[in-house]
C-alpha cells in the first residue's frame, strides 16, 4: 500500500477483492464510474433535503396555546412541533434513514477509493465532485436558503412574548450605548490645573 500519491496503472484489487485494475482501459473505466460516484453523491444531497420537506410538510401543524405561567422558551415553540414525528410518519423516515445509509455507504467507498493514494483516480472524483456541484450546487444553496427563512417565520410568538423579545433588545442597545460612552470617557485626557 502507497502512504503518498503515485501516477501508476496497476492497482491491483481495487476495494473489493476480485476487482483488479491492471490495464489503462480499465483504470479510465475505473475513473470513469467514480467521478459519475461523485457526481450521485452531490445529487444525493439535495434529494435528502427534498426528502426531509416531504416529511415535515406530512406533520400536520399545531399552534401552541400559552397560558401565563408558562415560560418564554414555552411560547416560542415551533409551529409543526411533535413529540415524536418518527411514530407518525414511519414510511417517510424509513424511506430517509435508508437515503441517509446509501449516501454514507457511497462517501466511505470514495474516502476509501481516494485513500488509495493514486492520482488519477483523486483526480476523477475531484473532476466528478466539482461538476456534480456544478449541476446540483445552485439547487442546493436555494433548498438551503428556503429552510433558514422558513425556519424564520416558523416561530410563534403572542403579545407578551413579543414585548419581552423588543424589552431585551431595547436592554442590549442601551448596554451597548452605555459602554460605548464608558470607552469615550476613559480615551479623553482631562488636564487639571495644579495650583502652586
Amino acid at each position: 500500500m502507497y502512504k503518498a500519491y503515485w501516477f501508476g496503472v496497476d492497482l491491483g484489487d481495487f476495494l473489493f477483492p476480485g476487482y483488479n485494475i491492471t490495464t489503462v482501459w480499465s483504470l479510465v473505466a475505473t475513473c470513469l464510474g467514480l467521478a459519475a460516484l461523485a457526481i450521485l453523491y452531490e445529487a444525493m444531497k439535495v434529494s435528502h433535503i427534498h426528502l426531509q420537506q416531504t416529511v415535515i410538510r406530512s406533520i400536520p401543524r399545531r399552534t401552541s396555546a400559552s397560558s401565563e405561567n408558562s415560560s418564554l422558551l414555552s411560547r416560542m415553540t415551533p409551529k409543526n412541533f411533535r413529540p415524536h414525528p418518527r411514530c407518525e410518519n414511519f414510511w417517510g423516515w424509513m424511506l430517509q434513514m435508508l437515503h441517509w445509509s446509501l449516501h454514507i455507504t457511497l462517501s466511505y467507498i470514495l474516502m476509501m477509493a481516494v485513500m488509495t493514494f493514486n492520482a488519477y483516480i483523486t483526480i476523477a472524483l475531484a473532476i466528478g465532485a466539482s461538476f456534480g456541484y456544478y449541476i446540483f450546487g445552485p439547487s442546493l444553496i436555494q433548498l438551503n436558503m428556503q429552510r433558514f427563512h422558513r425556519k424564520q417565520t416558523i416561530i410563534e410568538c403572542d403579545q407578551n412574548c413579543e414585548d419581552i423579545v423588543s424589552n431585551q433588545q431595547r436592554r442590549e442597545s442601551a448596554v451597548s450605548i452605555i459602554a460605548e460612552q464608558l470607552v469615550t470617557e476613559a480615551n479623553i485626557e482631562v488636564h487639571v490645573p495644579r495650583d502652586t
